[in-house]
């Protein structure tokens, strides 16, 4: 792994925890959270057969930078979506 894989990896690990721990005092986003543990397990599973960062859709390679925005992105195609319904990512730093 490189740097910023490492970055990644660890950030996706810390966020984990967090979620993990989090007990939701409201119904409506317990779902939201599970959802995301899926995304993350997903990702760390990536890390592991060593695909983590490449498009599932066309195999490129997905920026860096997109990732530290969103380190469970799938495809480059969820980038676009987030350009086109103008979402942004919250910092965590």
């Amino acid at each position: 792994m490189n740097e910023q894989h490492d970055e990644h990896f660890r950030f996706l690990q810390a966020l984990k925890e967090e979620l993990s721990a989090y007990e939701a005092q409201n119904k409506n986003i317990q779902p939201l959270i599970l959802k995301e543990l899926q995304d993350i397990d997903s990702a760390l599973l990536k890390f592991q057969e060593g695909s983590f960062g490449i498009c599932e859709i066309n195999g490129d390679p997905i920026p860096s930078s997109w990732l530290k925005s969103i380190p469970t992105m799938k495809n480059s195609e969820e980038w676009n979506q987030l350009l086109q319904y103008g979402k942004v990512t919250i910092p965590f730093n």
